[in-house]
């Protein structure tokens, strides 16, 4: 088991050396996929769980006429496959945003561990809680938010979701998803997406280039997007004044 999926666990609850020692041990086999933008359904190893260890991933569904609405986003140290390993069941439809790197960890070695180890089996169920919690932020996004509340809400959420496992430098992160794959998330067209990333720029909130954000106010764009990270369960949120101009 990684570092890095222990340090996503211990940001929604705090672990025992017991427990961390017990996750670090589970072992898990590297797995890397090149491909951007590419299926990942039917790709990933049976009765094991999925970490992500580098790059970016998302749940989709696409209509039958070919349109797609992204469900979530995947990033670093999250679980890709917890509910399969609960519920069995076909994998969901799964998609690379980015080239990938994840552990494979089986899943009866997951089991035994989490039959000893109830907190380890607390933090896991956690994970999936605030996914649901995400969810419905999403929801409420998309229902309710303007195109630029969305967007400052969404680079908000992937700034703090980044910095809880250590993968930010200062006031920039890593977002390697282009315009469309934005409109896929924001319930918005590519167009759109397009002028209100120029509007942010403009504004002096954001820089956005290849595929790296650097927010030169957080709490302007934290204002602007009606955004409160409670939603996330964080134990140590980073605080926007945290974030250097």
């Amino acid at each position: 088991m990684t570092e890095l999926f222990v340090a996503r666990l211990e940001s929604h609850m705090s672990l025992d050396p017991a427990d961390r020692a017990g996750l670090m041990a589970l072992p898990a086999q590297l797995r890397q996929f090149s491909g951007r933008n590419s299926s990942l359904s039917g790709k990933l190893t049976e009765n094991h769980v999925h970490v992500l260890e580098d790059g970016f991933a998302c749940r989709y569904r696409d209509l039958p006429d070919g349109r797609r609405q992204i469900l979530s986003l995947l990033i670093p140290g999250d679980i890709i496959d917890l509910r399969q390993f609960v519920l069995g069941g076909a994998q969901p439809q799964l998609a690379a945003l980015s080239p990938l790197s994840m552990s494979a960890i089986p899943n009866t070695n997951l089991l035994k561990l989490l039959e000893t180890s109830p907190r380890a089996t607390r933090a896991l169920w956690s994970t999936t809680l605030v996914e649901e919690s995400i969810c419905r932020e999403w929801l409420v996004s998309i229902g309710k938010r303007s195109a630029l509340e969305r967007v400052a809400h969404l680079l908000c959420e992937i700034y703090l979701r980044l910095a809880a496992v250590g993968r930010i430098e200062g006031p920039r992160f890593s977002l390697p998803l282009t315009q469309s794959e934005l409109a896929d998330v924001l319930g918005l067209s590519t167009v759109h997406v397009n002028r209100t990333l120029q509007e942010l720029r403009k504004s002096e909130l954001i820089a956005f280039q290849s595929g790296i954000v650097e927010m030169f106010d957080f709490d302007a764009l934290a204002r602007l997007g009606l955004f409160s990270p409670s939603y996330l369960h964080l134990r140590r949120p980073s605080k926007p004044g945290s974030v250097p101009a």
